[in-house]
């Protein structure tokens, strides 16, 4: 994490010539579009793009193992089914998944 944020204040450094948290919105979302996206980021900002993966992935994980994240989930644990009736029709259809 210290040196994914090392790697931002560098960037904004060379570009702006001031640290992340002393960039203004705009220009700091013009650093994090550069690296959120792996398949569209330059090969130079590969290191921001590891950055930005995990630190997102960590932030997710967080949030949906959290009291908040597992209420807006509707998650209600192990819960007894009395019969399965397999995956309903419209999830197999979103995978492109047939029945026959």
């Amino acid at each position: 994490m210290r040196g994914g944020l090392a790697w931002l204040d560098l960037e904004c450094g060379e570009r702006f010539a001031k640290s992340f948290a002393d960039c203004t919105e705009a220009e700091r979302l013009q650093v994090v579009d550069d690296i959120a996206w792996h398949r569209k980021a330059k090969p130079k900002h590969s290191q921001g793009v590891a950055f930005f993966n995990q630190f997102r992935d960590l932030t997710a994980s967080g949030f949906w193992s959290s009291k908040v994240g597992v209420d807006d989930l509707k998650y209600m644990g192990n819960t007894f089914v009395a019969e399965w009736k397999g995956c309903p029709r419209e999830v197999l259809e979103k995978l492109g998944l047939r029945t026959d």
